[in-house]
């Protein structure tokens, strides 16, 4: 990483502002997951609900609300993943801003941070994958039953 600022200008900052500023990052990450968590959940309930009485009483709603039912599972699944896609990019933002901060400001914190971070796992299910692999799972169960609609084969 580059240098912002030459060491003389970091020791005259206030620490307490430097202290703020980090907090404040990961006070932004903490709302960031929430929302994401938030959008699957109602995106998740939508889905469930739509599943349970969308699909209960075939004779009672029009064969048209029926093909458009699995595509309102499948838009609002996908645009769930797209902001769950975008907002790791803002924590990850937010998290690059918080360490440099502590590169600049407290070396020998930054330092520690480094040396006991946890090493990154490429395959692991976080909160964000386990979201994706959710919301692609509704995706699929979506598009099968759109799928068997269309061929007329839909007992329900």
């Amino acid at each position: 990483m580059p240098k912002a600022k030459s060491i003389s200008k970091a020791a005259s900052i206030d620490p307490s502002y430097v202290r703020m500023y980090y907090e404040h990052q990961y006070d932004r990450i903490k709302k960031n997951e929430d929302q994401a968590m938030n959008i699957s959940n109602i995106v998740f309930t939508v889905t469930a609900v739509i599943l349970t009485f969308g699909f209960s009483d075939k004779q009672s709603f029009n064969p048209t609300l029926i093909l458009f039912l699995p595509i309102v599972i499948i838009i609002a699944n996908v645009t769930a993943i797209l902001y769950i896609r975008e907002n790791t990019r803002w924590i990850r933002a937010h998290q690059l801003r918080a360490k440099r901060i502590l590169e600049i400001y407290t070396p020998e914190l930054f330092s520690l941070d480094k040396e006991t971070s946890a090493p990154p796992i490429k395959a692991t299910l976080d909160r964000s994958n386990t979201q994706y692999l959710i919301h692609t799972l509704f995706i699929v169960i979506a598009l099968i039953l759109l799928t068997l609609q269309l061929l007329g084969k839909l007992i329900i």
